[in-house]
């Protein structure tokens, strides 16, 4: 049995260690509040109004509707689609939680029809001989991997959330991590979709169409960014129940660039976290293990779950205060924390469903792969009630992080794949980029740094054209336009150099709105798909103006305007698109050099810089293991 060991711990205090630690307060509170819901109605208006879970579109512009519909059956949602194409009004769709950042989801402009799903959730079969289960669109993935346990099957991939809904993930090809069989994808797995798309009069302006595994045209329906139709019920090729066992290490980076590859090619369900300003790796090994093999494990990531006003509060607070003052001795600190915390607490998983003892932790599938809705989390608390709006949030509240009702948390999200091939290349390039200012990537660590996952090459059409290596990592964002961050330039040149060095494809429902010029040329057939659309939707009532610039149909993505290039609105071209009367221009990458960023210099007096390198306890480039 391997000794036992854990990351020095530190005797400072912070106000800054709130993410990971402050998870027992909810059980405190007096009352639990959901986030508002991303379709509002508002009784004394004659519009509703759309959103995401995090209250804002990504060019902070406001979807306005004429009207809304909430369908619990199939047959409502035919007759609010038929609705929309009578009225020969732009029409989209929205499940309950709208966890998708980018536009998709908006008709645009203020006359058109939205529809929500938050209702239709109700069918969930599962066929035993077809080793098969279809779903409702609305169904919760939750939901769905428990159903699917109690009759003895598993899903192989869902996605690390599991707030999100099953036409929503495989809408933005949403995924886990895996280059084995199939690979990670959701949407690899989708034998089957019931569709509504619009029809003629004669008709009755919509119809339900079915597309089963044959059909060609399925490769367009599992990724279809919404423009097809709505998607009614999915169904899904799923396994007999297996476990998990999962472990993880703590390395330095030194060799990440050579590891990277049979890492993937050993562990099926392996995913790395990349911790760049300290030179660390976190890899997440988890292989799978009989269901005999004994272990009742569950994954239960704080980092996503509910806390109390008060944490999320002084969070936002602390890191505001960091980044206004360019203190990235707090920065730091405040990053090394959250590793260190995230190891020694076994980063979420749990023996015995409650407490972490040691690795390796072995539980069911459904258990270990996907966790913490927060919304689900505080329904539970609550008998399934979750108030909103009913009363003014008092600090000791329990609430999920982005609630717009609090200024909470409030971040970029980036996540990129880009083919496997070329991984080692690119994480020597982001180590170079990474050596310039390592204090700059900081603020990246505050959020468990740089998650690495896996994708197999695909035939889904919008997916990705061969083995993909995913880059997906968070970061702070003023919730103002135009307000400069003093290391948005590193960040900026990471992301460009991914996406134009290495011709990387942006997750559908993250990143920031500039990310998206040209990505579907760099995807699966996306003239296949375009044909597609046409005989689906040839007036393109699913389809905006958003939706047609990501295809490119459109005009293009990027938002000219002044400031434009703080925002990832777009590309800086001018310095008027960065902010020169605060000292912000547009300037070449540092390393990059294809790169256009925003670039400011701190004085010295507003820049506090301090000693931010992890304490490893040993050299021997294995820093981290645990057994129970």
């Amino acid at each position: 049995m391997a000794e036992s060991r854990s990351l020095t711990k530190n005797s400072w205090i912070l106000v800054l260690q709130c993410a990971l630690i402050l998870t027992a307060t909810h059980h405190q509170s007096c009352s639990a509040a959901c986030p508002p819901p991303p379709v509002r109605c508002p009784a004394n208006s004659d519009s509703c109004y759309v959103t995401n879970y995090r209250g804002e579109w990504e060019d902070q512009n406001a979807c306005k509707v004429s009207r809304a519909f909430f369908p619990k059956t199939e047959s409502e949602l035919i007759q609010a689609v038929a609705y929309a194409v009578k009225k020969e009004k732009k029409v989209k769709v929205v499940s309950g939680g709208s966890h998708s950042l980018t536009g998709l989801a908006c008709p645009g402009g203020e006359d058109g029809v939205i529809i929500s799903t938050r209702d239709y959730n109700a069918l969930i079969t599962v066929d035993e001989e077809s080793m098969a289960v279809t779903a409702d669109a609305g169904v919760g993935f939750r939901k769905l991997v428990n159903t699917l346990a109690e009759e003895g099957f598993a899903l192989p991939h869902t996605t690390d959330w599991d707030g999100v809904s099953v036409a929503g993930a495989i809408s933005t090809a949403a995924h886990g991590s895996c280059v084995f069989g199939k690979g990670g994808g959701i949407y690899e797995h989708v034998v089957g979709i019931k569709m509504v798309v619009p029809a003629a009069a004669e008709e009755g302006y919509a119809k339900l169409i079915h597309l089963k595994e044959k059909d060609e045209d399925l490769n367009a329906a599992r990724v279809s960014l919404g423009v097809l139709g709505a998607i009614s019920q999915v169904t899904f090729a799923v396994e007999k129940m297996f476990k998990r066992s999962v472990r993880l290490e703590l390395k330095y980076d030194s060799d990440l660039e050579k590891t990277f590859v049979p890492f993937a090619e050993s562990h099926e369900f392996g995913s790395i976290y990349w911790f760049p300003s300290f030179s660390g790796v976190l890899y997440t090994i988890q292989d799978r293990v009989a269901v005999d093999v004994p272990g009742d494990g569950k994954l239960s990531q704080t980092e996503f779950g509910p806390m109390t006003v008060e944490s999320f509060l002084q969070f936002r607070l602390a890191e505001e205060l960091s980044s206004a003052k360019v203190n990235t001795s707090n920065l730091c600190k405040r990053a090394k924390s959250q590793i260190e915390k995230a190891v020694e607490t076994g980063k979420g998983f749990l023996n015995n469903g409650e407490t972490f003892k040691g690795f390796p932790v072995v539980g069911y599938n459904h258990r270990m792969q996907s966790s913490s809705g927060c919304q689900i989390d505080l329904q539970s608390q609550k008998d399934g009630q979750c108030l909103w709006g009913e009363k003014k949030l008092e600090n000791e509240d329990t609430i999920c992080g982005w609630d717009t009702q609090v200024k909470g948390t409030f971040y970029y999200h980036t996540s990129i794949a880009i083919p496997l091939s070329r991984i080692a290349e690119a994480i020597t390039d982001m180590k170079q980029i990474r050596d310039t200012d390592p204090s700059a990537l900081c603020d990246l660590d505050t959020y468990l740094g740089v998650q690495l996952r896996y994708f197999k090459k695909s035939t889904a059409y919008l997916a990705h054209k061969e083995d993909s290596a995913v880059v997906e990592f968070i970061y702070f964002r003023n919730r103002d336009l135009g307000i400069p961050r003093w290391n948005g330039h590193v960040m900026d040149e990471i992301e460009q150099m991914l996406l134009q060095k290495y011709e990387g494809v942006p997750h559908w429902g993250k990143n920031r709105v500039y990310t998206f010029d040209g990505a579907a040329k760099r995807a699966v057939n996306v003239g296949k798909f375009l044909k597609v659309k046409q005989q689906f939707d040839p007036k393109g009532y699913f389809s905006s103006e958003w939706s047609d610039e990501v295809l490119g149909i459109g005009k293009g993505v990027q938002v000219w305007q002044d400031g434009c290039g703080l925002d990832g609105l777009c590309v800086c071209e001018e310095d008027r698109h960065c902010a020169p009367d605060k000292g912000y221009v547009c300037r070449p990458g540092k390393f990059w050099k294809d790169a256009r960023v925003c670039k400011g210099i701190p004085t010295m007096e507003e820049t506090k810089t301090g000693n931010y390198s992890l304490s490893w306890p040993d050299s021997d480039n294995s820093v981290f293991y645990s057994e129970a």
